[in-house]
């Protein structure tokens, strides 16, 4: 007689636990991303019931709007003059399947825990940030006056104000006294964290961050206007006099505008950047409708960047002159043209246009799309890892989310 009894695998619960373990390793590990990324894949494709899961996508105009970028992205290597750089370059967007991997599997039970673990992930993160900044240990690589442990300065500055706006909405919310003291205190630590470390554009999303909640939240504008303007100078001033980071990092900046105005001097942190987005600009009108290809920004723009002495901005092989512009709006101009630009602005636009009734997740997609954008203008935020996991798997939470409150309001 066979006894053999064939095993149901549970493959939704599965899929649901590696999500977790994924926003857990976001801000800790990239080996743990892509481990945990490849994990759902696999699992997802092993679930198979494609047929459910084509439905579900296809009428999401974000992920068909993102399918079409990275098609066209795709596409785009054809007219690169480095064919080998331009398919290397575009092998990172395996991460978007991610997205739609995790909207297809995520059940409405596991969001809160999401949350909850990569908040543990940046707390963790934070703990080694401080011991590396007061030196109790040390990391290779970091410094304490830079103490960012497992991801450049910027993402890890980005990823401090998100955790600080899902904080603020955790304390007004939570009715446990001892959770709410714990939140707030994690708040503080999350704000103190993100001044000691080199990382400005956390620091600009944190502060039009609170402007959105202030102005969002309190009916009355100018009373709204003075809490703003108070906050912003309180954080300001206090983090000036307390981080010898902030500190240099600001003086740096008024320092490196000074030079910019009245010496022409474009070789700072900031003004370079200012220069490049201008040269991007005039460089997309070469190739204005679908671009200069993967690998061949500054084939029009050599000389302006050796005027303006940036061409160590240029990597080349004497094939192609790739050049980032730390600006995706003016990256995926130059490089796809206005094609693949008005399709990278859609994603956006389609992000912004779901609505969520629940007041803290859409509060916290407006946040996110605040967020990302300048994240956008000051980098390459489609061509970053941690960037690109952290749009899969907030901006998937977000569209499930929409889902779930759309398919409860057509029930009722």
């Amino acid at each position: 007689m066979n006894l053999t009894v064939p095993i149901k695998i549970k493959f939704t619960k599965i899929l649901n636990y590696l999500i977790i373990a994924y926003a857990f390793c976001l801000p800790l590990s990239k080996a743990g991303i892509s481990l945990f990324g490849a994990f759902l894949i696999l699992v997802w494709l092993f679930e198979a019931n494609f047929r459910k899961k084509y439905n579900e996508i296809k009428r999401i105009k974000l992920f068909l709007t993102l399918f079409a970028f990275l098609t066209f992205s795709t596409l785009a290597v054809i007219w690169s003059s480095d064919t080998l750089y331009a398919l290397d370059y575009i092998k990172k967007y395996w991460h978007f399947l991610v997205m739609v991997v995790i909207y297809t599997s995520l059940q409405k039970k596991y969001i809160k825990h999401i949350f909850t673990t990569f908040l543990l992930g940046m707390l963790i993160s934070e703990i080694v940030s401080y011991g590396i900044f007061f030196e109790i240990w040390t990391k290779e690589g970091v410094s304490p006056h830079d103490p960012s442990p497992f991801l450049d300065h910027t993402s890890y500055s980005v990823l401090l104000a998100f955790t600080a706006f899902i904080l603020i909405y955790k304390i007004i919310l939570t009715q446990n006294l001892p959770w709410r003291v714990f939140y707030t205190l994690y708040f503080l630590t999350a704000i103190s964290n993100m001044f000691i470390n080199g990382g400005r554009t956390g620091q600009v999303i944190f502060f039009v961050g609170l402007v959105f909640i202030g102005f969002s939240h309190v009916k009355n504008k100018i009373k709204a206007s003075f809490l703003i303007i108070i906050s912003t100078a309180i954080f300001g001033v206090t983090a000036y006099t307390l981080s010898p980071t902030f500190q240099t990092r600001f003086d740096y900046t008024i320092y490196d505008i000074q030079k910019m105005v009245t010496q022409k001097d474009f070789t700072g942190s900031l003004s370079a950047r200012i220069v490049l987005w201008k040269i991007g600009t005039e460089n997309f009108l070469h190739s204005p409708i679908i671009g200069t290809g993967i690998g061949d920004e500054a084939k029009y723009s050599q000389e302006d960047l050796l005027k303006f002495k940036l061409d160590y901005f240029v990597n080349s092989n004497g094939t192609f002159y790739y050049v980032d512009y730390h600006n995706a709006f003016v990256q995926y101009l130059v490089q796809l043209g206005i094609v693949g630009f008005i399709l990278f602005l859609m994603i956006f636009y389609y992000l912004s246009r779901l609505k969520i009734e629940s007041q803290p997740y859409h509060d916290l997609l407006k946040l996110f799309i605040i967020l990302y954008i300048l994240w956008s203008m000051v980098g390459l935020s489609f061509h970053i890892n941690s960037s690109m996991v952290f749009f899969a798997l907030f901006g998937a939470i977000f569209l499930k989310v929409f889902s779930l409150e759309e398919s409860t309001a057509k029930k009722v």
